[in-house]
């Protein structure tokens, strides 16, 4: 007789994509509860509703259960099948909110990723579309997962119309390569992007 499988049980909505995103990669079903329980709108943001309902399209056989205060919920892990998938991000939250767990699950995908993302791409709360397309996937690169692997911002959009589309392309990597990341080098130049309201002059 198969033993149970064991659930990790959290509290509070801190590290809420970590935790998400670890417990995929584990296979491991984790519990949340207390959700902003002493809140005066408790419960999960919308914003962390399509999180989960982004990571439920991404894989397949994933269960995600959430209580009816929205306090408490239930994730049991499926296998991330990655594939081509299109999601609308609320507008309370920029594309890179829910982009930055998509990077951590898509090398270990069955099929390469080919996932839109439409809404705001850059704000003053989260990673910016540029920021993730010129930062973390070059560190990604140090992994060994190189050809293919793109960022492609099609539209620009900003609060609190929205707009914006990327689109991120993920190869799949049957093994990670060992990173020993111990020299910081030498800065030679720096460079910045700064995205800009359209009424903004």
């Amino acid at each position: 007789m198969s033993q149970p499988i064991s659930i990790l049980h959290f509290t509070g909505h801190q590290y809420l994509r970590h935790r998400l995103v670890l417990s995929v990669l584990s296979g491991k079903p984790v519990r949340i509860d207390k959700i902003r329980t002493d809140d005066k709108n408790p419960g999960l943001r919308d914003y962390e509703v399509s999180l989960l309902r982004l990571i439920e399209r991404v894989t397949n056989g994933t269960v995600i259960e959430i209580s009816v205060t929205g306090t408490a919920i239930l994730l049991k892990p499926g296998i991330i099948a990655g594939g081509s998938v299109t999601h609308e991000c609320p507008l309370s939250r920029s594309i890179g909110y829910f982009l930055e767990p998509v990077v951590m699950l898509a090398p270990f995908a069955k099929k390469p990723m080919q996932l839109i993302l439409r809404g705001i791409t850059s704000d003053d709360r989260d990673l910016s579309a540029d920021l993730i397309r010129t930062v973390t996937l070059p560190h990604l690169q140090l992994f060994g997962i190189s050809e293919g692997l793109e960022l492609r911002i099609k539209k620009r959009g900003s609060a609190p119309l929205g707009g914006g589309e990327v689109q991120f392309l993920c190869p799949i990597i049957k093994q990670v390569k060992t990173l020993n990341f111990v020299d910081s080098g030498k800065i030679k130049r720096i460079r910045g992007i700064a995205p800009r309201q359209p009424s903004v002059l």
